[in-house]
């Protein structure tokens, strides 16, 4: 299955800081406005936009302001043994959580008083947290997956057992399904692209540091205790696992890097299955497709032809037993987590959370259960959710924060010194075109033909995976669903779509310590607002302004406004290429473009929406609540939501992968860009917090 990894607003967990326009294949795991914020732990302090109990006047805020407004906070808040990062979104997640946790538990008591969805989110809650009935079944439920690869007598059989084994999650080879046709956004074809690793990304393969040797190396030895986990002796589990890190290896050096995937057209190859097919000589698309009940022919997109040609080649060289060695692998691997014993569990916590990001204790069960609900029906829970946190006027009063940024926006198109008259009338089309999505989907998802069975944790595993991967097969050849959602309402994130042109914040992000009703604007649009602006302005970021209004790859700028762009954009790479993540590891700054674009545009969109709202309400400037004037106030609060302690090898892997920087540097390095940040804390051309030649798109 195909996802676009939106570009998203940073967040936490295994939704994590990730995001990005490159399409990239989706393994399986993978409130409201107005009210008050969830209850908190006893004796926890109350969670607010602005804290002026978190300030540290002991720094100086022209030195380093993510310290200044932090500081309290970190002092508060030691990172908990379970995370790799602990922040004010982290806050906000456990809280949801605790709250889903609530509808979990009373949905899994038995009663014929439960609605379709209850049963099923409730089953499938009791069956993750009954440990002892799936240790004592141990490997059984998966054997007759394992029993499939091991009857493979050659490679014409081959194609439908790949296909068989991604329609249930397990990531072989490569990936496929659904997206928006770049040429023609109303169209829905299929896509085919890379996959088929098991380390974060294709670099962990390529990097000749000792770093990433080592962690080589342990995945090698991860991979080789699943083996002997699954019973494998010794000494063939070792060899196993060499064999799995050497298919990867070719695999990864023929991928592109996750900076190359930013760019769609790098992804943008369109052609169609008959002429594809043909170009796989040693892999007939035909069993493949049946298996996967895929459109047989028309027009689909390779998305990375280099990466096709070696995997033809893989299976023209590799021997029969290697490739079923390489499948064994990625089943285990993609059901070793809470649907496999303990030990399995265990064993993947410890190479993919305390090897390669630092955690020192795995989390509670509860809390693992609770995110995998979330993440395989997410609307039959997030349905439950809304009707208790969300009231209705609460989309209403989101929706009027973001018309007031897009408000802002318009204007700051007109007053863009650099862009031409006919770019600017474009770049305010596709901004009078930008849809808003707010808390929750108009139509919740139909799982009715979703079967849950209450004990058989694996099995309920692939019949989501199966479930979700026709649900997306299906929408090939159809009409596109715009009201369709990719992140379920509990979350505590936001992204824009850039296909779709829209942008989408679901109801569980809405509430301290990121807006409240309770607090004033500056806080307001300090945080909630910088947030609102960074989505909107990724529709015009290096990857966002390649799609039209329409969401059609279609430029639309002229030769000369594109060049301005990307000296201004060149501005930005260099600044965040400077700044060392951690010891010999610098920030990648054409990997983080996109999100630095659209933090610095952002805020810059949120204060200037701020500021026509104070202007219209008469507010007076020089007043100080708390001791900090309104535009003061607006600054600390932009900063407080980014207060987060990382271990340091999550800032690793974070630099290595994540297409958005640290959150101090989402935090300093925009304000820095800022004069208007400057005058309002009155620093000195010098100070640390002022560039001399400060970066500016939008």
């Amino acid at each position: 299955m195909f996802r676009i990894r939106r570009s998203s607003h940073c967040l936490l967990g295994c939704l994590g800081r990730f995001g990005c326009l490159a399409i990239v294949a989706a393994i399986p795991s993978v409130g409201g406005f107005c009210q008050a914020a969830p209850s908190a732990a006893p004796g926890a302090p109350e969670l607010r936009v602005f804290d002026p109990s978190l300030i540290d006047k002991s720094v100086d805020p022209c030195d380093n302001f993510y310290r200044y407004s932090c500081n309290g906070w970190f002092k508060r808040n030691p990172l908990p043994p379970d995370e790799t990062s602990y922040g004010r979104f982290t806050e906000l997640y456990e809280l949801n959580r605790l709250h889903l946790k609530q509808i979990l538990e009373q949905a899994a008591v038995p009663s014929p008083s439960r609605t379709p969805n209850e049963q099923k989110i409730g089953d499938e809650y009791a069956s993750c947290m009954d440990t002892a009935a799936i240790d004592k079944a141990g490997i059984a439920p998966l054997q007759a997956e394992l029993d499939r690869i091991a009857a493979l007598k050659s490679l014409t059989e081959l194609p439908p057992l790949v296909g068989h084994l991604q329609t249930i999650g397990v990531n072989a080879f490569f990936g496929m399904g659904s997206n928006q046709d770049y040429a023609d956004s109303n169209s829905v074809i299929s896509f085919y692209g890379a996959g088929g690793l098991g380390l974060p990304e294709r670099d962990y393969y390529t990097r000749t540091d000792a770093k990433s040797v080592e962690q080589r190396k342990e995945y090698v030895a991860h991979v080789s205790k699943i083996f002997a986990l699954a019973g494998e002796p010794e000494a063939q589990a070792d060899k196993d696992a060499s064999t799995v890190l050497a298919i990867e290896t070719r695999l990864a050096k023929a991928s592109l890097t996750i900076t190359e995937q930013r760019d769609p057209q790098n992804l943008n190859h369109p052609t169609d299955l008959d002429a594809f097919n043909k170009q796989l000589t040693h892999f007939s698309l035909r069993g493949y497709l049946d298996a996967t009940h895929a459109p047989a022919s028309g027009k689909m997109d390779d998305m990375e032809p280099k990466f096709f040609a070696e995997f033809n080649a893989v299976l023209g060289d590799t021997p029969l037993d290697q490739v079923k060695t390489y499948l064994r692998w990625h089943l285990l691997h993609a059901y070793a987590g809470t649907s496999m014993p303990t030990a399995f569990d265990e064993e993947t916590w410890h190479f993919y959370s305390h090897i390669l990001n630092g955690a020192e204790k795995q989390q509670e069960r509860w809390k693992r259960c609770t995110s995998r609900i979330d993440s395989e029906m997410g609307e039959a829970l997030g349905q439950v959710y809304v009707a208790k946190y969300f009231p209705p006027d609460a989309k209403q009063h989101a929706l009027e924060m973001t018309l007031a940024i897009e408000q802002a926006m318009d204007k700051d198109v007109d007053s863009l010194d650099w862009m031409s008259a006919d770019t600017k009338v474009r770049a305010k089309e596709k901004l009078h075109t930008v849809m808003n999505k707010i808390g929750y989907p108009d139509k919740w998802r139909d799982y009715s033909k979703l079967e849950i069975v209450r004990g058989d944790v694996l099995g309920n595993e692939e019949r989501v995976t199966q479930f979700e991967f026709a649900r997306d097969l299906a929408k090939i050849g159809k009409p596109v669903d715009k009201s369709e959602w990719q992140m379920s309402p509990p979350t505590v994130n936001a992204y824009y779509d850039p296909q779709q042109n829209n942008v989408n914040f679901p109801a569980g992000y809405f509430q301290p310590p990121f807006y409240s009703d309770k607090e004033d604007d500056a806080a307001n649009y300090g945080d909630m607002g910088s947030t609102i602006g960074h989505e909107l302005t990724h529709g015009f970021d290096d990857q966002g302004r390649q799609f039209d209004k329409d969401g059609n790859l279609k430029d639309w700028w002229t030769n000369e406004d594109e060049q301005k762009f990307n000296d201004r954009g060149d501005c930005e790479v260099k600044q965040y290429d400077a700044i060392e993540a951690v010891p010999g590891v610098h920030l990648n700054g054409k990997l983080t473009l996109g999100e630095n674009l659209a933090d610095l545009g952002g805020l810059w969109l949120a204060w200037l929406a701020w500021l026509d709202k104070a202007q219209t309400a008469h507010l007076d400037m020089n007043a100080k609540t708390d001791g900090y004037t309104p535009d003061q106030r607006f600054w600390v609060a932009y900063a407080q939501q980014w207060c987060t302690q990382t271990r340091p090898e999550q800032l690793r892997t974070q630099a290595q992968t994540d297409p958005h920087a640290p959150d101090e540097y989402r935090t300093n390095t925009v304000l820095t860009d800022l004069p208007e940040f400057a005058k309002s804390f009155s620093c000195k051309k010098t100070d640390k917090m002022v560039n001399p030649k400060p970066c500016r798109v939008w």
